[in-house]
């Protein structure tokens, strides 16, 4: 199969099925080095249930909310059709891995309730080719993190079982945002992800830690850990994709332990890891700047933070929002 036809089949809508937990996701998470952010989600769930968000911050305006916050389970209405499409949010696919439009029309809050009517007409584009977790992740750290795992017949059909399609994408997002009256433009880097398969359970996870690293040198950098506990209690992944030759190279280690980072909720505010890619070795600080938390499941079986932050890698100065994700055991 060509390349073009085998990505355009993997951005079509995907067909839920029967299957009680499935699921067909998409994501954007963009930020400016002046603190301008734009983070929205939507996945298709079955019986027309979609756990959708948007989070904004433009220029001097306050951080704005969609209305649900911190619930993220919506209703499709008959309106909605049986796209990425819920209460306003609207996410397509125009040129598949290129560009998807995403669009916004209703009410908004800040965190203090105040309402904004917001009208936001956006379209994300592609500066980096997909990387894809099926086929790019480093063969010896995979195995490294598999090794740890008991090996039976029965854990590697789980193994299967468990599977979901997953890429992920660098680009920028821009477009015109209007709130109540005032119209602003915005343009960021901005990562987008993909993930659809028959079984999403985020009872499955314990937890992870994705950053998503933007650099003053044009180098941007997705990087994180994942306890998956009932197939793999420790799973590094991300990549780094350069500048200078376009590359998308996976990351092949890291030292991120999740044991020894906000395993209580306690999140630190200020720490640092290193990690391996391409031969060349990484070292991150992070310093956190401001932070928002949320649940998906109408059950709220997930807890997500987002910690918008400063960052420095070796000597390169940069800024990220981190994804901190919690199996919330304790209601509230």
């Amino acid at each position: 199969m060509h390349v073009w036809k085998y990505q355009a089949k993997l951005e079509q809508l995907y067909d839920l099925g029967d299957f009680s937990k499935s699921v067909d996701g998409v994501y954007f998470n963009g930020m400016s080095e002046d603190g301008e952010a734009f983070v929205c989600g939507l996945a298709r769930r079955p019986n027309r249930i979609c756990d959708a968000f948007i989070y904004l911050k433009v220029k001097d305006e306050d951080l704005l909310l969609t209305p649900s916050l911190p619930d993220t389970c919506l209703k499709k209405s008959s309106e909605d059709g049986e796209g990425h499409n819920v209460q306003g949010i609207s996410i397509k696919n125009f040129i598949p891995m290129r560009t998807w439009n995403i669009s916004y029309n209703g009410e908004m809050k800040t965190k203090s309730n105040t309402k904004m009517h917001v009208n936001a007409e956006l379209v994300w584009s592609a500066l980096w080719s997909p990387y894809e977790y099926d086929t790019q992740m480093s063969a010896s750290c995979m195995a490294e993190d598999i090794s740890r795992e008991p090996w039976s017949r029965d854990y590697f059909k789980l193994l299967k079982k468990l599977h979901q399609t997953h890429y992920e994408q660098m680009g920028y997002i821009s477009g015109n945002v209007k709130i109540n009256e005032k119209t602003y433009n915005i343009n960021m880097p901005c990562v987008r992800d993909r993930t659809f398969g028959q079984l999403r359970e985020w009872r499955n996870f314990h937890r992870y830690v994705y950053h998503f690293i933007f650099l003053q040198n044009g180098d941007f950098i997705a990087v994180g850990t994942v306890s998956q506990p009932s197939v793999l209690s420790h799973l590094t992944i991300g990549y780094v994709c350069k500048k200078e030759n376009q590359t998308v190279i996976a990351i092949s280690g890291s030292d991120f332990k999740l044991y020894q980072h906000g395993e209580n909720q306690i999140m630190p505010r200020d720490y640092g890891f290193i990690f391996q890619a391409g031969g060349e070795c990484y070292a991150v600080r992070v310093e956190v700047t401001n932070e928002e938390s949320f649940y998906i499941g109408k059950d709220r079986e997930a807890k997500f933070y987002e910690r918008w932050s400063k960052v420095q890698v070796n000597d390169v100065k940069g800024w990220a929002c981190v994804e901190w994700h919690y199996n919330n055991t304790v209601q509230k």
